[in-house]
């Protein structure tokens, strides 16, 4: 049995590689400007994806407590491929809309789910002391593929725009596949069927009562945000730049493959900073980054972006690491969903906004804007979480 379980965490490590093998996102502004959209049309369009992960984050997380991990991520690889499908044949915003919303759906039963698989399969093992470092891989594997993947489809999008989705719909249907053969941990305990919606309801509670979770939960909505939102500013910054598309694919890569390098060495930032000292440098690093970017309209301008990735880098394994810490197993993929939930509605409040600066103004207003935001709000959260003896 341990052998099985033991085999999930590498399957784990091949799906994340599959769930970010992101061919078409380094040219996917562009796809959308072919098709008539705008800025702020693009950013809207990833609201629409935050906002349907919203609706269904929690239940969905929930779901995963109550019928297995396993289950959500099977089904919510099947409604992922029907939403990239859409993409290789649609070429309106309606119909895009309506591939953001299966794909918000898709995301809302896999985020949780595969965390809380991971977790309690080490648990079973007896290494969930092991957590944070095989997060930092997981994030290394996310970056290294999207890299690789971003080349190969800023390449390919060089002749046909359209031609990274198909590479991505074939990445999600082995997904589909490799999902079916894990294992459910004898350690994840599923919630009693008797007690349903009033647990959810229960738990919710519980984390918003809870300060050192509820504080954790909101800084890494801000680190979440932040990362998510530069993803499409910055291949905005890169056209005004007028960087060609084959270079997109190479920038893409060097972000992803700085990411990784930080996730990898996460554990050893808080080593050597702590907790404290390591979450408020990041915060600063991030607002910092975003603002000399919305002063600088040069290529060097570049580094900040690189910068903001190495913040997503360090962040995701030292923040989830210590929440998971403080989260009993029954509840973990519930409580990660909560922790989506948040950064979800984090960016349906601040990337509309911050889209519609950057069409109205300027983009570079729109950057120094974002930046300002993401100082205020992630001192305020490292504070509360300071006063509440977090670290």
């Amino acid at each position: 049995m341990n052998q099985s379980i033991a085999s999930n965490l590498v399957k784990l490590y091949i799906l994340r590689g599959l769930a970010f093998a992101w061919f078409p996102i380094p040219t996917i502004v562009l796809f959308y400007e072919s098709h008539g959209l705008n800025l702020e049309q693009t950013v809207l369009l990833k609201t629409i994806l935050s906002l349907s992960i919203l609706v269904l984050e929690v239940p969905s997380g929930y779901l995963a407590d109550l019928w297995g991990r396993k289950a959500c991520l099977v089904v919510g690889s099947g409604v992922w491929i029907v939403s990239w499908l859409i993409y290789c044949v649609g070429n309106s915003f309606s119909e895009f809309a309506i591939a953001e919303i299966l794909a918000g759906v898709a995301g809302s039963l896999i985020s949780g789910a595969n965390t809380a698989l991971g977790f309690d399969s080490l648990l079973q093992l007896g290494r969930e002391k092991y957590y944070q470092i095989w997060e930092g891989r997981l994030v290394a594997i996310a970056g290294i593929s999207e890299a690789i993947c971003g080349i190969i489809g800023a390449a390919i999008a060089s002749i046909n725009l359209v031609y990274p989705f198909y590479l991505q719909t074939v990445c999600l249907v082995i997904y589909f596949c490799l999902a079916l053969t894990l294992v459910e941990p004898q350690s994840h305990q599923p919630i009693a069927k008797t007690q349903k919606i009033e647990q959810l309801k229960d738990i919710i509670i519980d984390v918003f009562q809870h300060s050192r979770i509820r504080w954790l939960i909101l800084l890494s909505g801000t680190f979440s945000t932040a990362s998510f939102l530069i993803v499409w500013l910055s291949q905005d910054y890169l056209k005004q730049l007028n960087i060609p598309i084959q270079a997109f694919g190479w920038a893409w890569a060097i972000f992803h493959l700085g990411m990784s390098l930080a996730s990898i060495n996460a554990h050893r930032v808080e080593r050597i900073l702590g907790l404290k000292k390591a979450f408020f440098s990041l915060v600063l690093l991030l607002a910092i980054s975003y603002i000399c970017l919305g002063s600088i309209n040069q290529v060097w301008g570049i580094m900040f972006i690189m910068t903001i990735y190495l913040v997503r880098g360090f962040s995701s394994p030292l923040i989830l690491n210590t929440i998971n810490q403080q989260i009993a197993s029954s509840f973990r993929a519930t409580i990660l969903s909560i922790n989506s939930l948040i950064f979800r509605i984090g960016f349906a409040l601040v990337a509309p906004i911050i889209g519609a600066i950057a069409s109205g103004y300027d983009l570079f207003t729109g950057l120094i804007t974002a930046g300002c935001f993401f100082l205020i709000s992630g001192c305020f959260f490292w504070w509360q979480l300071v006063k509440a003896k977090a670290f």
